[in-house]
């Protein structure tokens, strides 16, 4: 595939994109897919203003700059949600990082939510880079000495993020996690209590907020996930079909049709 037509794909996704949003939005659709763990964050919001605990909220090394930008950017928003849900409490929440460009995004992430001034004294800028252990062993100390009453981990962590968790575990600290690093999401999927999967950080205000246009968007993406799916699903069909001789063409047509039953049951039931 050519540059340009490469182009004309990609104006043509963005464009069905913005008009899959307005009919949303028109209609006012809200999320319908159920994310257990976007769906706790209000119980432990609750308990952290109930016992004056802190929530500790973290970056890992996502930054604004690099390749993982949208991954931080959709971070600072679900904390910013967070952030303003615990605002009835007396103690802000922490804000973890061991990015440097993502230090002026936690700052102005913690100003907008945080109103009372006290918020930039529970920033904790590590600089200790990518994958390093020395973070994470500074996280451990901050569940042990802080107590924090539940830790969202949303963005790029390693398996440094074991340290961590087991951490959180131990001291009976629920915990949420999302990593854009295979090691580091495979973790979180083991270890903490919740875990976000590929793009259901990015639909997280939809959930944690009341923003109905957040709800639209989430819807939009839903779509484009089952668009995807059934759409690699028929280009595996049509090349394996290559390899068939031709009168195995209703065979190959009932395994799609049974692919996408099952596909469309589990999607309902999720």
């Amino acid at each position: 595939m050519d540059e340009t037509t490469l182009q004309v794909y990609s104006g043509l996704i963005a464009l069905a994109t913005a008009l899959l949003v307005f009919v949303a939005r028109i209609w006012r659709r809200r999320a319908q897919r159920r994310i257990a763990g976007l769906e706790r964050l209000p119980a432990w919001t609750g308990r952290a203003i109930e016992t004056n605990r802190p929530l500790h909220l973290s970056f890992g090394s996502a930054g604004i700059g690099g390749d993982n930008t949208p991954l931080a950017l959709a971070g600072a928003e679900l904390f910013h949600q967070i952030i303003e849900g615990a605002e009835a409490g007396d103690a802000p929440p922490m804000m973890s990082m061991s990015e440097a460009m993502s230090l002026p995004l936690a700052q102005d992430t913690a100003r907008r939510a945080w109103k009372r001034g006290d918020h930039l004294a529970r920033l904790r800028w590590l600089p200790s880079g990518r994958r390093s252990l020395a973070f994470a062993a500074a996280l451990t100390d901050t569940a042990r000495n802080e107590e924090p009453a539940a830790h969202v981990l949303a963005g790029s962590f390693g398996p440094e993020l074991a340290l961590i968790l087991d951490s959180a575990e131990r001291r009976g600290q629920p915990s949420l996690a999302a990593s854009d690093q295979l090691a580091g999401q495979a973790v979180a999927f083991a270890l903490a209590d919740e875990a976000l999967i590929g793009e259901e950080l990015f639909a997280a205000p939809a959930y944690v907020s009341d923003d109905r246009r957040a709800g639209s968007d989430a819807v939009v993406m839903d779509l484009w996930r089952a668009f995807v799916i059934i759409g690699v699903t028929i280009a595996l069909l049509l090349q394996f079909s290559q390899l068939m001789p031709e009168y195995n063409w209703p065979v190959l047509a009932g395994i799609g049709a049974v692919l996408l039953i099952l596909g469309l049951v589990g999607y309902r039931r999720s």
